[in-house]
């Protein structure tokens, strides 16, 4: 399977693991609104993930923690019909304490027709936070270990990015998949979007491993990369799941053919303003996150992106005008 990526401001890693706090009585507590929504990298080698989302859960730096059970579970049918700028509400706006907070739990119901995985040969498979397959626990937890402010009388917003190619995984000889921490958090007051076109010759490069799955070619995706002329690596992560090092881009988009304009298109949603890498793969299937590789990019940029803007990111960079006119 292939995965993940570590990013500065407003992104964090979560990590597995099992039990629920208490609830908070904001009673005579200074309040501000928060909610979350999820939105999805993908992954080549999937065709649906379902996940239920049962309670969001997080703790102030002072007290225990809120615990929020939602009044039905949450089913997202499949993440992967939220990829570029869609998501879908998963928290939608709460009143809670003002304050910081240390970290964020969604709780998720795993397997028994509840969460669940179906490859790209048909196949379907139980999904399980790690710790939860062996049924003793019905409702588990991925933990966000970095936390957030509630601003008094404001509200905040997050998306939380599920990066597939990182946080699905199959267990050798088991028959069913695992939800890794690979999660990344965004604040949605400073975000924007990278969207851009990849040239047909990109797509037929010598370097290309991709394959074509009944209409679809795989193996083609473009890796972001926080900071400019940043080193472009592989998802290559250490036994916790976390980056192994600082290569790891921050998330990645699949390239897919729009027939309306006969070109090659990909869209990044929910990425924080900053400076960032684009480059180009057509190796994404040989993309191990257990394993360093050596990827091919035939063409990558730097762009700066904008909060509520959307950023162009064709590749190859067009010349500049003056040096694309032919003398």
């Amino acid at each position: 399977m292939k995965q993940y990526i570590a990013l500065a401001a407003a992104t964090a890693l979560f990590t597995a693991c099992g039990g629920d706090s208490d609830s908070n009585d904001p009673a005579q507590q200074q309040t501000g609104d928060v909610s979350f929504s999820m939105t999805d990298a993908p992954a080549d080698d999937i065709e649906q993930v379902q996940l239920t989302v049962h309670a969001v859960s997080f703790k102030p730096a002072e007290g225990p923690a809120e615990y929020h059970e939602l009044d039905e579970p949450l089913v997202i049918e499949n993440l992967l019909d939220l990829q570029g700028s869609e998501s879908t509400v998963i928290l939608p706006t709460t009143e809670v304490p003002a304050g910081r907070y240390n970290w964020v739990r969604l709780h998720v119901l795993g397997g028994a027709g509840n969460s669940f995985v179906v490859d790209d040969t048909g196949g379907q498979y139980d999904l399980y936070v790690p710790g939860q397959q062996n049924g003793s626990e019905k409702v588990r937890h991925v933990q966000l270990v970095s936390g957030f402010v509630v601003p008094v009388n404001g509200e905040v917003n997050f998306t939380l990015d599920v990066d597939l190619r990182r946080a699905i995984t199959k267990p050798a000889n088991q028959d069913h998949y695992l939800l890794r921490p690979a999660i990344r958090m965004v604040d949605n007051s400073v975000i924007g979007t990278v969207s851009g076109t990849i040239a047909d010759s990109l797509i037929t490069d010598e370097s290309c491993t991709s394959q074509l799955e009944g209409e679809t070619l795989e193996g083609n995706a473009v890796y972001l990369y926080l900071n400019e002329d940043a080193d472009t690596g592989d998802i290559y992560l250490d036994s916790q799941g976390e980056p192994a090092d600082a290569s790891n881009p921050v998330t990645t988009a699949n390239v897919r053919y729009d027939g309306e304009t006969d070109s090659y298109q990909f869209e990044i949603g929910f990425v924080p303003a900053g400076a960032y890498t684009v480059a180009f793969t057509c190796q994404a299937l040989d993309d191990d996150p257990e394993t360093d590789q050596t990827l091919v990019f035939p063409a990558q940029r730097n762009i700066s992106v904008e909060a509520n803007t959307t950023t162009p990111a064709d590749l190859p960079e067009p010349l500049p005008e003056a040096e694309s006119v032919s003398e």
